[in-house]
């Protein structure tokens, strides 16, 4: 057979596919090995220093249910959470207030929207809205855009009681604009004792 295979030109062939078998095998444990001492190496490691270990868990910071510190905003703040404000409670209140017109008075709302009372329930409507967020949360729409909040001297929640005298305070002309000045602090701010500071 030895002879037929050598004739045809078959031995030399089979001969090189064996040797080139056997290093392909030497070379298959070799990677083996050196896996499995990879594995190990991994396995012994430190957990701190090995690099294909899962991220060490951290723990959310713990909610703030005490005081705020007093960190003044600045009147850039103040004026975008005016802004938001202004746009929430007067186009969402005005619409609102205009629904409730129409679908009440009727055939009457024409002499009401005329009249002055509808003047006078608008900044009804504006104070309210702003009442009833701060009262509630500390934070109108535009306070939880900017990250803002209401606190007392003591960085505590206001008492209903200065968030209702806070907002009326803000009925004196050109109030809006008092928190444009260096302390960024406005009128309603400093008559009720409140402070506007940031809460994240």
């Amino acid at each position: 057979m030895q002879q037929v295979l050598t004739t045809w030109g078959i031995s030399p062939l089979v001969a090189a596919g064996t040797g080139a078998c056997e290093k392909m095998l030497e070379l298959a444990k070799k990677c083996l090995m050196g896996l499995a001492g990879l594995l190990v190496c991994n396995a012994d490691m430190n957990e701190e220093l090995n690099p294909y270990s899962p991220p060490a868990h951290q723990p959310l910071p713990p909610v703030q249910d005490g005081p705020i510190a007093l960190i003044p905003v600045s009147g850039g703040l103040r004026f975008a959470n005016y802004l938001v404000d202004a746009l929430v409670a007067q186009l969402g209140g005005g619409f609102l207030l205009g629904l409730g017109v129409a679908l009440v008075l009727r055939d009457k709302a024409n002499e009401f929207l005329e009249s002055g009372f509808l003047t006078v329930l608008s900044l009804l409507v504006f104070i309210a809205y702003y009442i009833v967020f701060e009262a509630l949360t500390g934070r109108t729409l535009g306070k939880l855009v900017t990250g803002t909040k209401v606190v007392d001297a003591s960085g505590n929640k206001p008492s209903f009681g200065k968030i209702v005298g806070r907002n009326f305070a803000r009925l004196i002309p050109f109030e809006a604009f008092s928190f444009l000045g260096s302390s960024a602090r406005g009128w309603h701010d400093s008559l009720s004792g409140t402070y506007v500071v940031k809460c994240r």
